[in-house]
């Protein structure tokens, strides 16, 4: 079929060129936008009464702060309840297309094959569909980690002075919109413009061949049809 022909069958089933066109239309538009993921990303230390943030490389209290770090991890009502695995996990949640969830890690320093435990902090992201979202699970489950810090040291009746603290209430909160950026949403719905003007041109050449094969044969059925009815009256 030529060039030409294909041009004929689009004019002859102008509707068919007319539904497939709304159709590409109705699909880029719900394209364009996106999806959209927000993440939110902040450290909570733990801290010596009266110290800042210590180093690990001089510091001899550290593995205590590790330890009681991880505890507190493992006390925080939330991580129950369908966490990402944060003793596993070592990505991001908007790289494994995650769109609704959190983490709270206890950052392993130690790389891929080996474990080394030697920051006194606990890693947290939280992503989800809106940023105001994203930001209210990470500063709830912030208040959780502040909140098991206290009952665990008040279990243990510790005094308030010699209490370890966390940065809980002053944590830089990182968010960002991880979701696709302009150009990838502009590939996608050139590709999606180019498989529907395609499939349109496809259906319409063969519905049209379908439409005049089936005229060609019902037609001859008709006219036989209405010479036995004209027949009969006779």
């Amino acid at each position: 079929m030529s060039a030409a022909d294909v041009l004929f069958c689009m004019a002859r089933r102008w509707y068919f060129v007319l539904a497939g066109i709304l159709l590409t239309w109705v699909g880029c538009v719900a394209t364009a936008p996106g999806q959209h993921v927000y993440s939110a990303r902040a450290s909570v230390v733990f801290l010596w009464p009266g110290s800042g943030p210590v180093s690990p490389t001089d510091d001899t209290a550290v593995p205590a702060l590790v330890n009681f770090a991880a505890m507190v991890r493992l006390a925080v009502p939330a991580i129950s309840s369908g966490s990402t695995d944060g003793g596993a996990f070592g990505g991001s949640l908007v790289g494994s297309e995650v769109r609704q969830g959190y983490t709270l890690i206890l950052p392993n320093s130690g790389g891929q094959w080996s474990q080394s435990y030697n920051q006194p902090m606990l890693a947290i992201e939280a992503v989800d569909l809106t940023p105001e979202a994203a930001e209210r699970q990470l500063t709830s489950i912030m208040r959780q980690i502040d909140q098991a810090t206290s009952e665990l040291q008040a279990r243990l009746n510790i005094p308030m002075p010699e209490r370890v603290t966390t940065t809980a209430g002053t944590a830089n909160i990182d968010l960002v919109d991880g979701g696709v950026n302009s150009g990838t949403r502009l590939r996608g719905v050139a590709a999606l413009a180019g498989l529907g003007s395609f499939l349109t041109i496809v259906a319409t050449v063969v519905g049209d061949h379908a439409l005049t094969r089936f005229r060609r044969a019902y037609i001859p059925v008709r006219a036989a049809v209405a010479r036995d009815v004209a027949g009969t009256m006779r």
